[in-house]
């Protein structure tokens, strides 16, 4: 077991703590004339699919945080906002697994809630995005559905148009996927 111990230890060099850093001169190291460049990372280009067609194939109602709800009551806090999240077919993937990031534009539409933060409703006015959404993609009447889940019924399936647009977020331009509407 000692002898093991000593050949490990051999095999490590010592570095004193001022050598830290300093370039190392051994036949082994690489002729770094012969390494060429790579390019990195994985790119994914979201403006090509600007004004092209989707499918609508997700809607789901979920709740995110949001600055304009009533604060919960003895906290600093708000209530979260209700929406209904309106989502595309996939466009792009990369990645696999647990790695794995897929591309589609989608949409929140808010929701009516009480001062608690319950949902109660759907907005059923003239300049509701959720009504101007339904009166572009040619739904009748959308305003005399009578449930969410009729609003859910009457969007699946419909095909809509993508609109990509840029976004400054700390100093890097993002690319996102919504509909146009």
């Amino acid at each position: 077991m000692k002898m093991e111990k000593e050949t490990a230890n051999q095999s490590v060099p010592e570095v004193k703590p001022e050598e830290f850093g300093k370039e190392e001169s051994s036949s082994d190291e690489p002729d770094l004339s012969k390494i060429k460049p790579i390019e990195g990372g994985v790119s994914v280009d979201l403006e090509k699919y600007h004004k092209t067609d989707t499918k609508i194939e997700l809607i789901q109602v979920i709740q995110v945080p949001s600055n304009y709800t009533e604060l919960i009551p003895d906290t600093e806090q708000h209530y979260m906002q209700w929406v209904l999240k309106v989502s595309g077919e996939i466009v792009e993937t990369i990645g696999e697994g647990e790695d794995k990031i897929e591309f589609r534009a989608s949409e929140l539409f808010n929701l009516i809630q009480s001062d608690k933060g319950e949902l109660t409703g759907f907005p059923t006015g003239d300049k509701s995005n959720l009504m101007i959404f339904m009166n572009d993609l040619k739904i009748k009447s959308p305003e005399k559905l009578e449930s969410l889940q009729k609003v859910k019924e009457v969007l699946m399936g419909k095909i809509t148009q993508i609109n990509s647009y840029n976004k400054e977020q700390n100093g890097r331009t993002k690319t996102y996927l919504k509909f146009r509407y």
